[in-house]
């Protein structure tokens, strides 16, 4: 009868026993961990987003005024062209983070998406920050704004 080992199951279950309590503590620090480290890349995440979105907003202004210039040579005949081109330069400097978090996996790709639209409908609808986005690249190439030699900010359409 099994009572007649019972000296026996009892050595086995001082082993088993701490070794299946092993597991079980380690698959929930394992699985808390993970939770944690989700929640502090939906906080990074949400003030990131919070922090471009502001940007934008305070860029949002510029922009339109912006693009009812055609080149950039109209745009230094005005008498606020270079406030103008400062806040273009902004512009161009946020797109860029916004690339280089979503490249580093903090913005997710649906946010990505989105802003990747905006970006992309201010360039293709807009000559003259077409033309400024040539000019910056030229001048200071793509690593300036976190990009590598494959990579397109903006498409070309």
């Amino acid at each position: 009868m099994w009572y007649q080992n019972l000296s026996l199951w009892i050595d086995v279950s001082k082993i088993i026993a701490p070794v299946a309590l092993g597991i079980l503590v380690w698959l929930s620090t394992r699985k808390y961990n993970k939770t944690q480290i989700n929640l502090a890349n939906d906080k990074l995440q949400k003030e990131l987003f919070t922090e471009f979105n502001e940007r934008y907003d305070r860029l949002n202004e510029s922009l339109e005024e912006l693009v009812k210039y055609d080149t950039l040579e109209e745009l230094k005949n005005c008498e606020t062209g270079n406030d103008l081109y400062y806040s273009l330069s902004d512009y161009f400097n946020l797109c860029a983070e916004e690339y280089y978090w979503h490249k580093k996996g903090r913005i997710d790709e649906l946010i990505w998406t989105s802003w990747k639209k905006g970006m992309d409908s201010w360039y293709d609808n807009n000559p003259i920050i077409q033309e400024a986005w040539n000019n910056e690249i030229e001048q200071y190439g793509r690593t300036a704004f976190y990009m590598d030699s494959n990579d397109r900010l903006f498409e070309v359409k």
